[in-house]
């Protein structure tokens, strides 16, 4: 078997309040292989994106690491100085943003906010590096690169301000992407055109990434497999077209479920009830009891271990309606 590129091992991340300590993401095991798009699935306030700032290396003031490692290519992250940050942190692995506007200082031009990712990880001459953010400007499909060059974000659009975001990750040719909710602020047209751009990206350059996103439509049309979290906790992990046509936990049902179709039309969407219960308001158990219309006395009592299934030895799932040899007990 192949060594994954990315490996997250058992990883807890906690903040610390004032009255005390809370859990925020516990027991998270994945890994993404070269040429994979994993995708990252869930509600706000699943820790999706406190996943990504972990293996950054970019997490809040108040939050820590208590266990677990993050083994990128060979190496464990979690055992890193800051210094030798300085050769992961977006140069072997790279971040595009949901919001374009906070990645981007207002101050500096485009030009030199692109090519300031080459400054710092490459010896190129002046006229090199000029040239080749020009030529990444185009690739990422901005118009009029020569001229953009000088510009500053409040003078693009949101799709365009994207694109720099994302010529930002690719110049230096990462080992890893981790693009979080990329296309959230963006109007239906636009999201579609980056969403194009992804695909290119993944065609073309080769490189794995890790796609987060509350929406099936971007997550479907880019990944090959995806993780379900729920509250700090992964509660299935499968191939794209497995979780899709046969989802396991009853999370991943209604987030499937509440997916709009045309076939809906006329039709109340369907919606789970309740929320995503607040940090430190989490409980023991499986975090999902409270929303579930499934759920036992057993599930608010433990987390259920996870439990592979037969028909496709990569789809796994936590949940207590499983037996350990994947079949439904109730």
């Amino acid at each position: 078997m192949n060594t994954p590129l990315l490996a997250i091992d058992h990883l807890d991340v906690s903040f610390q309040f004032n009255d005390g300590k809370y859990k925020a993401l516990e027991n998270i095991t994945f890994s993404v292989a070269d040429n994979e798009v994993v995708g990252i699935v869930g509600e706000s306030g699943c820790g999706k994106s406190l996943t990504a700032q972990a293996i950054l290396g970019i997490l809040p003031e108040n939050a820590c690491i208590d266990q677990g490692s993050i083994t990128f290519k060979g190496a464990n992250l979690v055992e890193l100085e800051e210094r030798k940050w300085e050769d992961v942190r977006g140069k072997s692995i790279s971040m595009i943003f949901q919001e374009p506007m906070t990645a981007l200082n207002p101050l500096l031009t485009i030009g030199k906010q692109i090519s300031e990712v080459l400054k710092k990880h490459t010896n190129l001459s002046k006229a090199e590096i000029r040239e080749r953010t020009i030529a990444m400007m185009r690739e990422v499909g901005l118009p009029r690169a020569e001229a953009l060059y000088k510009s500053y974000p409040h003078q693009l659009s949101g799709g365009m301000r994207q694109r720099v975001v994302i010529a930002m990750a690719l110049i230096v040719q990462p080992d890893l992407i981790i693009a979080d909710e990329p296309t959230t602020a963006l109007d239906v047209t636009i999201q579609a055109q980056i969403l194009e751009l992804f695909k290119q990206i993944k065609e073309t350059r080769k490189a794995s990434m890790m796609f987060i996103s509350h929406d099936w439509g971007v997550i479907r049309s880019i990944c090959d497999r995806v993780l379900v979290m729920y509250a700090g906790r992964i509660v299935e992990e499968g191939s794209l077209s497995e979780i899709l046509q046969n989802p396991k936990h009853p999370y991943t049902k209604g987030l499937i479920e509440a997916i709009p179709d045309h076939r809906k039309r006329g039709k109340a969407l369907f919606t789970i009830p309740g929320k995503v219960p607040p940090l430190k308001e989490r409980k023991g158990g499986c975090p999902f009891t409270d929303r579930c219309s499934r759920r036992m006395n057993i599930c608010a009592e433990s987390f259920p271990d996870s439990v592979t299934f037969d028909s496709n030895k990569e789809q796994t799932v936590n949940c207590h309606l499983y037996s350990k040899e994947g079949v439904l007990t109730s």
